[in-house]
């Protein structure tokens, strides 16, 4: 064999790749507007009389005051740096189109204060504070596209405004954009809407005068049924979930999200109020709340309607998270139209028990869980949560093994990425049955769903001394994963192994310590993280394990 040659020239470069999961959207896409005025031309002189509010001006004629870049609904936030004496009255003022002073900060309107802003009050016996004042800006103030904020004063006595090299004014303008939706939000035991709007009801649901069907996109669970009976026939719930059973104002699958686009002012959603009822608003991405807030209904069982004020009309979508809420459709004005958002590009599920289908330790039952949290931080809108409390690989609980499960609430909705949490409830069973049922259901998801991106956490320990039954349910399942060529991210240790088996990391055990939230032993993170119950997390619980599950699936590449 001769001496090897010289390397070739670099060929040319390969397709792009695949784009990525979408990024959670951040709260603002730009940075805030800001204007400066530094005036500097002013002699040290008394102000100009004014015995009826007039804008203050130097020496020179050049009015304090300052201008930006604005639209209707827009929030200027006014930051002022100067120094003053003597016995006027002064206050900030929002100008209109035509240079005149429209609305006094001090009193919100277009009538000042009697001794105008709090702040400039004209004596030293006084201290002052003074928060950033705001102005909400309407057409009738805009001038080419400017608002304009000017210093204004009352007087015909003593008064200086310094605005001079040595001691300059000195007023900042931030444009804070308009008031995120929702204004307000209500709710009222009753079935008739504002007067005029229209009915947009849930497919299927029977329409009656001007009701129309509405566009709904539905995430995070699927089959939505129509119920039987009064008022239960007007209203739609998922049965995605095992038994997959529809009764009287309830379901099998108690979480669901609805999803809409819309650009009316307000909205109303009819729901049917239950004493477990939650939820959580969304505009444009952007939550209202972290955690699902309850429905402060009146009777349960009865049809309630939650207004929504969205503010100015503009095109938004709109993102309902609901659990343990029969859903009746959304009103909207006669004026405003509702459109379908599009569907996700990628659609992720746990299969799993109540550390995922949620407890009575945390808010919302499967609504509040680290599941949807962590899969917000990993950018998919749509996931269906399949937790059942008791259940595991042998353990049925009330309910059904994950083999018996997985052909309904698994493989028809082809998710793209699928965690499988169990084994807690197993840990006192045999583990050549736990490694068989595990085998087995790793093969069935894996040949029916060949293309789904699944990953195996381990058992659950809510302490972090576990049993022997813990750590061994938890090496069982590691060892299965490796075999069925998963990757397994183990809570006991914190060690995360690759679709090879190999370790690829370890963060450490998820819980620490022996307490709880009742009986804490200042020992770990128990404390903090596991519920009264001694076993299931908390709110803060579920918080954190969504951070761990999220570190340890990037470490693995996702």
């Amino acid at each position: 064999m001769g001496p090897t040659g010289p390397t070739g020239a670099t060929g040319p470069a390969g397709a792009d790749g695949s784009p990525g999961i979408q990024g959670v959207p951040g709260i603002d896409a730009l940075g805030n507007r800001t204007a400066e005025a530094k005036i500097i031309d002013g002699a040290v002189q008394d102000l100009a009389s004014a015995a009826s509010w007039t804008i203050a001006a130097t020496s020179v004629g050049t009015q304090l005051k300052c201008s930006i870049l604005a639209q209707p609904d827009d929030r200027i936030q006014v930051h002022l740096g100067m120094l003053y004496s003597g016995t006027r009255y002064m206050d900030l003022v929002l100008l209109n189109s035509a240079g005149a002073i429209s609305q006094y900060a001090s009193s919100g309107t277009s009538s000042p204060l009697t001794e105008g802003g709090p702040e400039y009050y004209p004596s030293t016996s006084f201290n002052r504070a003074s928060s950033g004042t705001i102005f909400t800006v309407s057409a009738a103030h805009l001038s080419s596209g400017m608002a304009t904020i000017a210093l204004a004063n009352q007087g015909t006595g003593a008064g200086r405004v310094y605005a001079f090299p040595n001691y300059p004014f000195r007023m900042t303008l931030t444009n804070l954009g308009p008031a995120p939706a929702p204004t307000s939000i209500s709710i009222a035991q009753t079935s008739t809407p504002t007067s005029g709007y229209i009915k947009q009801a849930p497919p299927g649901v029977a329409l009656a005068g001007t009701d129309v069907t509405g566009r709904f996109l539905y995430l995070g669970a699927g089959n939505f049924t129509v119920g039987t009976g009064t008022p239960d026939s007007t209203y739609v719930l998922p049965i995605s979930r095992y038994p997959n059973t529809r009764t009287n104002l309830a379901s099998s699958q108690s979480t669901y999200s609805v999803s809409f686009g819309t650009d009316a002012t307000a909205f109303q959603l009819r729901l049917n109020f239950q004493s477990a009822g939650h939820i959580r608003l969304s505009v444009d991405g952007r939550q209202l709340t972290d955690l699902m807030q309850p429905i402060a209904g009146t009777t349960p069982g009865s049809t309630h309607l939650l207004t929504v004020n969205l503010g100015a009309a503009k095109p938004r979508v709109i993102r309902l998270d609901c659990s343990v809420m029969p859903f009746g459709g959304i009103y909207l004005p006669p004026t405003a139209i509702m459109w379908l958002p599009p569907q996700p590009a990628k659609r992720a599920m746990v299969l799993g028990d109540s550390l995922s289908g949620g407890s009575a330790m945390n808010t919302a039952l499967g609504a509040g869980t680290w599941f949807n949290q962590t899969m917000r931080l990993l950018g998919y809108e749509d996931s269906w949560q399949e937790g059942l409390g008791g259940t595991g690989y042998i353990t049925p609980g009330s309910y059904a093994v994950f083999q018996d499960r997985v052909a309904v609430d698994v493989t028809p909705w082809a998710p793209d990425v699928l965690f499988i949490w169990g084994g807690y409830n197993d840990n006192g069973g045999s583990q050549p049955a736990i490694d068989a049922a595990a085998d087995l259901l790793f093969s069935t998801i894996e040949t029916a769903l060949p293309n789904t991106q699944i990953y195996v956490i381990g058992c659950w320990s809510p302490t972090g001394s576990p049993g022997s039954g813990i750590t061994n349910t938890d090496n069982t399942l590691r060892a299965s994963a490796a075999a069925a060529g998963l990757p397994f991210i183990s809570p006991v240790t914190g060690s995360i192994y690759d679709a090879t088996g190999t370790l690829v990391a370890t963060h450490g055990p998820w819980i620490t310590g022996t307490g709880n939230t009742s009986a804490p032993t200042g020992s770990g993170n128990a404390d903090v993280y596991i519920g009264s119950d001694g076993v299931h997390p908390n709110d803060a619980g579920h918080a954190y394990i969504a951070r761990r599950v999220y570190a340890a699936v990037k470490e693995l590449g996702g």
